[in-house]
């Protein structure tokens, strides 16, 4: 089995760490790998809806998904890309959160294309 692996975390050691893991059908499995700043950094700016908070962001906020069992299968990949892209333009503390989620869309877009589960691991 390969992995491919992108890296956020490099630097970060001894940091918390979260994972976005792509298993392929081959049993491959491409991994992006970032410092839990970052991922607060770009969580922190999705707004509730008028709903409350829904997607990823649910999860999240209550602290819920990958924080109890992990590694932890994304719900709905179409909604966590979408939450992303509404996000992606906006300023962030840290400008590497920006590198970070243009990556993780392109897993997130490339995972639903190919009709493949995401999951988020809280290392």
């Amino acid at each position: 089995m390969k992995s491919k692996i992108i890296d956020f975390y490099d630097g970060f050691e001894g940091e918390g760490e979260i994972q976005f893991i792509q298993v392929l059908d081959d049993g491959n499995k491409s991994v992006i790998r970032i410092w839990e700043g970052y991922f607060d950094d770009f969580m922190e700016k999705i707004e509730p809806t008028s709903n409350g908070w829904t997607g990823l962001a649910y999860y999240y906020n209550l602290d819920e998904g990958w924080y109890d069992d992990s590694p932890w299968k994304i719900p709905n990949v179409a909604e966590t890309l979408s939450q992303l892209k509404q996000i992606e333009n906006v300023e962030f503390r840290f400008p590497e959160s920006k590198n970070v989620i243009n990556e993780i869309c392109i897993l997130l877009n490339k995972a639903i294309e190919d009709n493949i589960c995401v999951y988020i691991a809280r290392e």
